[in-house]
C-alpha cells in the first residue's frame, strides 16, 4: 500500500515540476522571442476599424496593438504610421500615391495591457490620409485601398517593420504583420427602391455622334425594384421617357438585364436595353430629393433628367457629382 501511494505521489510531484518549468503563459513565449529578435506589435483582434467607409464623417482605420520588446513595451520610443494609396478604380482617373509618414504615436500615449505588456491605439482618419497623401474626396472610391504600415522605433535606435522583422511574428500567435490593407468601401445605408418622377430635357437621338434634337420636355416616372444584391435595382426605363416620347415612339428602354446600381457616390447604369445598348449616367447636381444627371447610350441616344425621389425623401448624402 505504501509503495502505491509513493508512486502516485511521485507522479504528482513530477507533473508539478514539469508545469512550473514549462508555464503555459504567452508572456514568457513573447519575451523569449523578442529577446532574440528585438520587437513586435501584436494585433489585438478584432481590428477596431479595418475599412475606410466613403461618405462617413468618422471614416478611418484603427487598430490596437500590444507592444512587445525586451522591456515589456517600455523599450519602445514610438510607433511611426505610414500610408500608401492604391488606385484600383480607373473610372475617376489614376491617382496612386507613394508612401508618406502620416503620424507618430509616442510612448507617452501607451497604456498598460492585461498581459504585463503595454499597448497602443493606432488610428488614422480619412481626413489625415487625404491631407498627407494629397488626395481629394473625388480621387478615391470603393475598391481603392490605403495601405497602412507601422514601424516600431526602439529607444536604442532600432526600427522594426515588415521589411526587417522575423517572419515568425507576422501571423499566428504574434499576429504582428506591421502592415494592413484599409479598403475603401461604400456602405449601403438605405434602399433606393421606389417609383421616382422625372423631367427629361435636352434629348437627342442617335446613331450619329451629334444626334438629332427631339422630344422637347417629357415628364413621367421610373420604377426601381430591389434585387438580391444590396444597392442594385432593376429599372423600368434607362432613358427616362425618351423612347416612349416623340423621339422614337417606342416602348421604354429596358430589358431583363437593365439595372441601376448605387455605388458609392454614383448611380451606375448596368445591363442593356431591348436593343442591346448600354447606358452611362453622369450626375451633375444633387439637391435634397432631386438628382440631375446626363445620360448617353452606346447608340448615341442621350438626354438630361431631373429625378425626384419618391415621396420627396432626400437622396443619400454620399451621392454627389
Amino acid at each position: 500500500m505504501k509503495k502505491i501511494i509513493y508512486v502516485i505521489t511521485s507522479v504528482l510531484v513530477f507533473g508539478g515540476i514539469y508545469s512550473c518549468s514549462e508555464p503555459d503563459n504567452a508572456v514568457y513565449k513573447v519575451q523569449d522571442a523578442v529577446s532574440q529578435e528585438g520587437g513586435a506589435l501584436r494585433t489585438i483582434a478584432p481590428i477596431t476599424s479595418p475599412n475606410i467607409e466613403l461618405g462617413s464623417p468618422t471614416a478611418g482605420f484603427a487598430v490596437n496593438v500590444e507592444i512587445q520588446d525586451t522591456q515589456n513595451g517600455n523599450g519602445t520610443e514610438k510607433i511611426d504610421v505610414y500610408a500608401t494609396f492604391k488606385d484600383n478604380s480607373p473610372s475617376n482617373g489614376s491617382n496612386p500615391r507613394a508612401e508618406v509618414l502620416i503620424k507618430s504615436v509616442l510612448s507617452s500615449s501607451f497604456v498598460q495591457g492585461p498581459r504585463e505588456l503595454l499597448k497602443a491605439a493606432i488610428s488614422v482618419t480619412a481626413a489625415e490620409l487625404q491631407s498627407k497623401l494629397g488626395l481629394t474626396v473625388s480621387q478615391y472610391t470603393g475598391g481603392d485601398q490605403f495601405v497602412i504600415r507601422l514601424a516600431q522605433v526602439l529607444k536604442n535606435g532600432s526600427v522594426f517593420t515588415n521589411s526587417n522583422s522575423n517572419p515568425i511574428f507576422f501571423s499566428g500567435f504574434f499576429s504582428s504583420p506591421f502592415i494592413y490593407n484599409a479598403n475603401v468601401v461604400c456602405p449601403i445605408t438605405q434602399s433606393l427602391a421606389g417609383t421616382h418622377t422625372y423631367v427629361s430635357t435636352n434629348m437627342r437621338r442617335g446613331p450619329s455622334a451629334a444626334g438629332v434634337a427631339c422630344g422637347g420636355t417629357i415628364t413621367g416616372s421610373v420604377t426601381w425594384t430591389a434585387t438580391a444584391t444590396p444597392g442594385e435595382y432593376t429599372t423600368s426605363d434607362h432613358s427616362f421617357g425618351m423612347f416612349g416620347g416623340s423621339c422614337w415612339s417606342d416602348t421604354p428602354a429596358t430589358s431583363a438585364s437593365a439595372k441601376v446600381t448605387w455605388f458609392c457616390n454614383k448611380l451606375v447604369a448596368g445591363g442593356t436595353d431591348q436593343y442591346g445598348d448600354s447606358y452611362t449616367y453622369t450626375i451633375t447636381a444633387v439637391a435634397t430629393d432631386k438628382i440631375t444627371l446626363n445620360w448617353i447610350s452606346t447608340y448615341n441616344d442621350r438626354g438630361t433628367v431631373v429625378l425626384t425621389r419618391q415621396g420627396g425623401a432626400a437622396w443619400p448624402s454620399i451621392i454627389a457629382p
